[in-house]
């Protein structure tokens, strides 16, 4: 058995922004420059979530360390994401870089187009999610810290109330699975979750908004931290493969095989 939470509450509540866009596709693709990393790199930690919708991005030097690029190189990522209306740049003593308050969800046809243009299929990215994340929660149900287990706690007890607002329930969600990821306490493996919801973040865009989905799925994250926090890795397993099976059977009946 874990021990108490009490002590880590706290930390939970405070549920300080996620540092994963730095770990967002670290490796780059063959022939690929540091614009299209970049471009895609925050194109994708948008779409999580990471950063929310009319939020302001970290001011450009700081962002350009995070990701590990010029500033020259992150302005005309910018430029690029602000042409697409995933950002808006506001001038002035006020200004800075937003993400736009409503952003465009692409058509089955285009994301169909997308995964034939970077060689990827459906069930390429939906297997590889089969297979990494219930050993990740397996592992994070014997490292969490209680702080972590705070944390997690924190973000389940959010999801109830934002049922009807299915961005903030998307980013909620991500930030759930990425911090079991930490929780395995292997940089390695937070790499990998982070990139696979990047993959996930158009797809999960085309499933309809459902308030009495996002219930369902809140009561399968809470049967997964219950599992994480009482130490058993073998049913946090089990639960976590229930949960992406059932959200990759979803995907497949919308978007097919």
């Amino acid at each position: 058995m874990r021990p108490s939470l009490s002590s880590a509450i706290a930390v939970g509540q405070s549920n300080a922004a996620l540092p994963a866009i730095a770990t967002l596709m670290p490796n780059a693709k063959a022939g690929a420059n540091a614009y299209e990393v970049t471009v895609e790199r925050l194109s994708a930690a948008i779409k999580m979530g990471l950063y929310r919708r009319g939020e302001q991005l970290p001011a450009e030097r700081e962002l350009a360390e995070i990701m590990g690029v010029s500033r020259t190189t992150l302005r005309e990522a910018i430029r690029v994401l602000v042409a697409q209306g995933l950002l808006i740049v506001k001038r002035g003593r006020s200004g800075g870089t937003f993400v736009a308050t409503e952003l465009t969800v692409p058509s089955v046809m285009e994301l169909k187009q997308r995964l034939l243009t970077l060689g990827v299929t459906l069930p390429d990215i939906l297997d590889h999610r089969l297979v990494v994340e219930p050993g990740v929660a397996s592992l994070a149900a014997d490292r969490a810290t209680p702080e972590q287990l705070a944390q997690l706690q924190s973000l389940v007890h959010q999801m109830p109330q934002v049922v009807q607002q299915f961005a903030e329930h998307r980013r909620l969600d991500t930030e759930f699975h990425l911090l079991i990821a930490k929780a395995t306490q292997c940089d390695r493996l937070v790499a990998v979750v982070t990139n696979i919801h990047a993959d996930l973040s158009n797809l999960l865009a085309v499933i309809p908004h459902s308030p009495a989905a996002c219930l369902d799925s809140f009561t399968q994250h809470q049967q997964i931290l219950a599992a994480i926090t009482e130490g058993d890795s073998d049913r946090a397993r089990q639960l976590m493969s229930d949960h992406v099976t059932r959200t990759s059977s979803l995907l497949k009946g919308l978007l097919g095989d």
